[in-house]
């Protein structure tokens, strides 16, 4: 077995347990209420705009929400609800989006909903059921 391999059976395992989602999805979801106040949202107008290039806040932003997508997916594909990776999809439209970044509370009611779907689903004993 190659490292990747153990990775993504370590990630199933922390994602059958009910508890370890909830608090990795929220341990990654809080830097996406922060990095903004550093300008991390600002920095895609600026970088389309001024051509000033990719910085550290604005990846940091971006992995944090690939991050709480892959958790998300993990989660649902675990529990029979693949479809729940649409809600951190969703936050990350609108807080990465110039325009859509404007709207408050849409980021925050879709890891809301993430977060109760994700948490009331059924924990399962052997993470190794879907493929």
């Amino acid at each position: 077995m190659n490292d990747t391999e153990n990775a993504l059976d370590r990630l199933k395992q922390t994602m059958a347990n009910r508890s370890s989602f909830v608090g990795l999805y929220l341990a990654l979801m809080v830097p996406t209420y922060v990095l903004p106040y550093f300008g991390s949202n600002s920095l895609l107008v600026n970088i389309i705009a001024a051509g000033a290039g990719v910085t550290l806040l604005l990846l940091l932003h971006i992995a944090c929400l690939v991050a709480l997508c892959v958790f998300a997916r993990y989660r649902g594909m675990l529990i029979g609800k693949t479809w729940i990776v649409t809600f951190p999809v969703i936050a990350a439209v609108f807080d990465i989006v110039p325009g859509l970044s404007m709207i408050p509370l849409v980021p925050t009611v879709m890891h809301v909903c993430a977060l109760i779907i994700g948490a009331s689903g059924e924990d399962q004993a052997n993470p190794d059921t879907f493929s």
